[in-house]
């Protein structure tokens, strides 16, 4: 119940405190990136940009590095969607001529088809195997990045994939087969039955003759490979005694080799001759021979067939035309080392003999005809000791292997499940939870199979307290190095985002309320038509951006070919951008500087003839007939002077406006508006009306306190007035006014707004 005692009661309004002016010179900036969010992200510094948007980012948006160089504090970075373009690549090649690496450009974008790579192997001393390669990266012609050592032992430091993943700032190097292909939904346990060693079948048909297994258990027998060609055919030759004396073989290796004929005829007791038939030719005869060094001296020189001594036989003992058998020879490779390879090897019980140093060699059971020629065969299936689950893709081809940390004793279990990330909306991903011991033990989301994303699986279970990750390659024949690139070969395919994807980010970046400076990353992307439309779109955004009160001026600068050219093509593109909201830069690349300069410098100070510190490309060479045909343009050249360096010759927006006068301006809006924000909702008295009037007043008074803001020179005019005021039917709709006009220094005039506060 309300009290009924006499007394007074108090309550205490107290109008809004003061709005801190806000911040000038935050850069937004929209365009291609290597990864990240695609809601516009604050970055504080170029370093965090590549740390968030990626390494491959500082080329695909070059304008924030010159930013940040030039003064640039805070900037805003809207990137266009993924997938809007694509990545450069190119496939390397073995020396066996299968596909053995994809390298792609980090980034969507047509930059990559400026980049080429040179690949030098070095060899071992016999020059029939590849110690390692070096990777030679490079980006317009000069040499960005050298990678050296790499090899495809995925156990050494060295490993091909992992060090360019890790160390290059351009490329990522993926499996071509497999590239980043997702592993397939599943639920499953490690498997616990330890380590096994890497094998091989060798098959003649269909059927397995002989297996070939590393001599170790391990992955690391993953390494070596077997390859079986045809050797040289040969027939032994025998002593009366049925005593082995002789070896005769074809010349050269291969099938032909046993259509050719050899018999043996008596001369006398203690002389014969050989016959030789070869395939398609005619019969001939050697000399005769009374032992066995002459019958190999009587074929030096016989075109189809040599022999070789057999120690302790005697004279060969008569034999009627018989065609040389197959052999084949066996040669053992392992990744980075001589191969090692066993000649003419006549029949399944000498392939069991092999001695190799890592493999062995076994005859399956019943077997006896010689393995089949191949391009050779890869060890797999070798595997370290601990719990093990190999996770295979859409293409039933293993993607991804799954092991347990040395230590962990419970009995693990994953459960795999697609999905779509959470941080772009629009990569493909997968969802990874890890049972131990049937409980829920860890869970990871947004993983991929991409080493250029941050959620690559490998590199983030590096984090988990159960399981590491390895993504697998296998070779498909007996090597997997990369072979010899002589010459730089470029990167192919990349094509880059549509300026409709620039505009889906400027619509982003207008969620933003911080930059007051506004780029498009595109000079590095698309064509002069391209250019000019996106600095377009940039124009309607921040005269958008300007009717919300979040005033901002969009810079850009004129293209390569548009510089080349000369003044009448520049001054072409700055009538197509004509705007009190934009400013052109010459010469071509010069926007981030710029922004740079005008984040550095106080807003109502002009970059008339200051000097900017790192430009990032050549300044302008031109006369000064030229420069004024610039400057009537309104175009901000950027040249050199003597004793002066690298400066604006005149900070000028197209629409001839001076940048400081309208940035003084936007200042002003910006803040009045900051302040009228606070008093939404507390205007429907005159009072408060009248506290607003004060707050609006007190910041243009500290404005020209400053010097932003300047009376008339006779003195008549105040450097500004200001009112706030709502007529009756403006109050009606909940609308109230506030007028201002301000003198900007060396504006001739007041420069007038009105803004309207719905109450």
């Amino acid at each position: 119940m309300a009290s009924v005692i006499p007394g007074v009661s108090v309550r205490t309004v107290f109008e809004p405190p003061p709005v801190l002016a806000g911040a000038t010179g935050i850069l937004g900036a929209v365009g291609v990136t290597d990864r990240g969010p695609v809601d516009p992200t604050p970055v504080g510094s170029f370093s965090e940009f590549t740390e968030i948007f990626g390494p491959a980012s500082r080329f695909t948006m070059p304008e924030l590095r010159a930013a940040f160089a030039n003064g640039v504090a805070r900037a805003v970075v809207a990137r266009t969607a993924p997938g809007a373009g694509a990545k450069a690549g190119l496939t390397l090649k073995d020396d066996e001529g299968e596909n053995v690496v994809r390298l792609s450009a980090r980034a969507e974008g047509a930059w990559g088809n400026r980049v080429a790579v040179r690949v030098t192997q070095i060899r071992t001393l016999s020059g029939e195997g590849v110690k390692y390669v070096n990777l030679e990266v490079a980006l317009d012609g000069e040499v960005a990045e050298t990678i050296d050592n790499l090899v495809m032992d995925a156990a050494s430091d060295h490993y091909l994939f992992d060090k360019i993943n890790q160390r290059s700032r351009i490329l990522v190097a993926t499996d071509p087969l497999m590239e980043a292909e997702l592993p397939s939904a599943l639920v499953a346990d490690l498997d616990g039955s330890g380590a096994r060693a890497a094998s091989a079948l060798l098959t003649h048909g269909q059927a397995a003759v002989a297996t070939a297994t590393a001599g170790r258990r391990g992955r690391a027998g993953n390494r070596h490979a077997v390859r079986v060609t045809d050797g040289r055919a040969s027939l032994t030759l025998t002593d009366g005694a049925s005593k082995p004396t002789a070896i005769v073989r074809a010349r050269t290796p291969g099938t032909g080799g046993t259509a050719i004929k050899v018999g043996v005829e008596t001369v006398d007791a203690q002389t014969v001759h050989l016959t030789v038939n070869p395939s398609g030719g005619t019969v001939r005869t050697t000399a005769n021979v009374k032992n066995v060094a002459e019958l190999v001296a009587s074929l030096a020189s016989d075109p189809d067939i040599v022999a070789e001594v057999i120690e302790g036989g005697g004279l060969p003992a008569p034999l009627t035309a018989t065609p040389l058998a197959r052999t084949v020879t066996v040669t053992v490779s392992t990744e980075g080392s001589e191969p090692r390879r066993y000649a003419d090897l006549a029949d399944l019980d000498a392939i069991a003999k092999i001695k190799d140093s890592a493999v062995g060699f076994a005859k399956a059971a019943a077997a006896t005809a010689l393995p089949d020629a191949g391009d050779g065969t890869p060890l797999t299936g070798g595997r370290d000791e601990g719990p093990a689950l190999r996770l295979k893709g859409d293409s039933d081809e293993d993607v991804v292997e799954l092991y347990a940390l040395a230590g962990v004793g419970a009995s693990l279990g994953v459960t795999v499940t697609r999905s779509i990330s959470t941080i772009d909306s629009a990569t493909p991903v997968l969802n990874l939870k890890v049972r131990a011991d049937g409980q829920d033990a860890e869970e990871y989301g947004d993983l991929t199979m991409d080493p250029d994303d941050e959620r690559y699986l490998p590199a983030v279970l590096g984090d988990s307290a159960l399981l590491r990750a390895t993504d697998l390659f296998t070779p498909s024949r007996t090597t997997s190095m990369p072979a010899a690139l002589p010459r730089r070969t470029k990167l192919t395919g990349g094509a880059s985002p549509l300026a409709s994807d620039y505009q889906d980010a400027l619509d982003r970046l207008e969620s933003a309320e911080e930059p007051d400076l506004v780029i498009a990353s595109v000079g590095a992307q698309l064509d002069d038509a391209g250019v000019r439309t996106v600095h377009q779109q940039v124009v309607a955004h921040c005269t958008k951006m300007a009717d919300l009160a979040r005033n901002r001026i969009g810079i850009g600068s004129v293209t390569a070919a548009e510089y080349a050219t000369g003044p009448k093509a520049m001054a072409d593109h700055a009538d197509e951008v004509r705007s009190d909201h934009f400013a052109l830069v010459a010469p071509a690349g010069g926007e981030g500087a710029f922004a740079g300069l005008l984040a550095h410098l106080v807003f109502f100070d002009s970059p008339t003839f200051k000097t900017v510190p790192a430009l990032g490309v050549p300044p302008g060479a031109w006369s000064d007939a030229q420069l004024e045909q610039l400057v009537s343009a309104n175009i901000a050249a950027i040249t050199k002077r003597r004793g002066l360096g690298i400066i604006c010759v005149k900070g000028l927006l197209t629409s001839g406006r001076q940048i400081n006068v309208q940035r003084t301006a936007d200042k002003a809006v910006r803040d009045i508006k900051a302040i009228a924000d606070v008093y939404i909702g507390l205007l429907n008295d005159e009072g408060t009306r009248n506290a607003l009037k004060q707050q609006v007043s007190a910041r243009l008074f500290q404005m020209a306190a400053d010097g932003a803001l300047v009376p008339s020179t006779d003195g008549t005019s105040p450097a500004f007035t200001a009112d706030v005021h709502s007529t009756q039917a403006d109050f009606g709709q909940g609308i109230v006014r506030i007028d201002v006009a301000i003198r900007p220094v060396r504006a001739i005039d007041y420069i007038n707004a009105t803004i309207l506060v719905r109450n």
